[in-house]
């Protein structure tokens, strides 16, 4: 391989690490003291309410100066009070356009995502 085919090869390969750079998301849902499940509810559970769990995830210069990252247990803990099981857990994480703006104009030295916690509490039926 020549070096100008090299360029092409190296650019996109450093493209890709700073692009999921900030996608990983550590949690431990070890603390949480009830069920929870990525399967979704079955009907006649009990008392089912979908909720979703918002919070911002930013990486200060790729990671140099640290990041700020939600306590997914924390977040789920506060919002779980009361009910006796969580179903349908996932966490994902989107950009929104204001996060793409401040992440372009700051030349990608302040990358924001928006952690999005979504389920379902389940409250079970009481005899």
């Amino acid at each position: 391989m020549n070096k100008r085919n090299l360029l092409p090869v190296l650019a996109a390969l450093l493209l890709a690490l700073t692009g999921v750079a900030c996608v990983s998301l550590d949690y431990d849902l070890s603390s949480i003291p009830m069920p929870v499940s990525a399967k979704p509810a079955e009907p006649g559970a009990g008392e089912i309410e979908p909720f979703t769990i918002e919070a911002t995830n930013v990486l200060w210069v790729h990671g140099v100066f640290g990041r700020s990252s939600p306590d997914v247990t924390a977040l789920l803990l506060q919002e779980a009070q009361g009910y006796d099981r969580i179903a349908g857990f996932r966490v994902k994480q989107e950009s929104k356009f204001s996060h793409w703006l401040i992440t372009h104009l700051s030349l990608t030295l302040i990358r924001m995502r928006t952690v999005v916690i979504e389920g379902q509490f389940i409250r079970d039926k009481r005899p």
